[in-house]
């Protein structure tokens, strides 16, 4: 499997990666950014983090309305994590039934969604190795996806 493009600006990175990038900020510059309002269809969670990333990847010039449904697709399975995982609180990951004990099958989902979430959010810039790539291209006009910020998005604390 090829590596992922890198995206930089750094001088002291190869030519080639910083052409790419001017390349990949021109290309997008003409597309539509993401809308700040969330699907409909999209609730509770899933609503609420639409709400909270877009403006933030709008600001990075990366991300465009061409990712939409990448966007979605992540939003989607962060909300069925988070409620595979409050299941799991609330009932065990093993629970009882008649004597015989039986694994959730919400530890199944959580495992699936978590995967998932992992994958997309890696495609946005939302993994600490493809935000370190795009921290760097985007440090030198805005901070906004710094590691706090990005923590306080999924409220928790780095």
């Amino acid at each position: 499997m090829p590596r992922k493009a890198k995206l930089t600006i750094d001088e002291s990175d190869r030519a080639y990666q910083r052409q790419r990038t001017e390349a990949l900020k021109q290309a997008n510059a003409d597309m539509n950014k993401l809308p700040k309002t969330p699907p409909k269809y999209l609730t509770g969670v899933a609503s609420r983090l639409w709400t909270t990333l877009v403006p933030e990847l709008n600001k990075t010039g990366y991300i465009t309305v061409a990712d939409k449904s990448t966007l979605e697709a992540f939003c989607i399975n962060y909300s069925a994590m988070r409620e595979a995982y409050e299941n799991i609180k609330e009932v065990g990951a093993i629970y009882e039934n008649g004597g015989r004990y039986y694994k959730n099958p919400a530890t199944a989902v959580l495992n699936d969604a978590t995967g998932k979430v992992k994958s997309l959010g890696g495609e946005l810039g939302l993994s600490p190795s493809s935000r370190a790539t795009l921290i760097d291209t985007a440090s030198s006009e805005d901070d906004s996806l710094s590691a706090d910020a990005i923590a306080d998005m999924f409220g928790g604390t780095t």
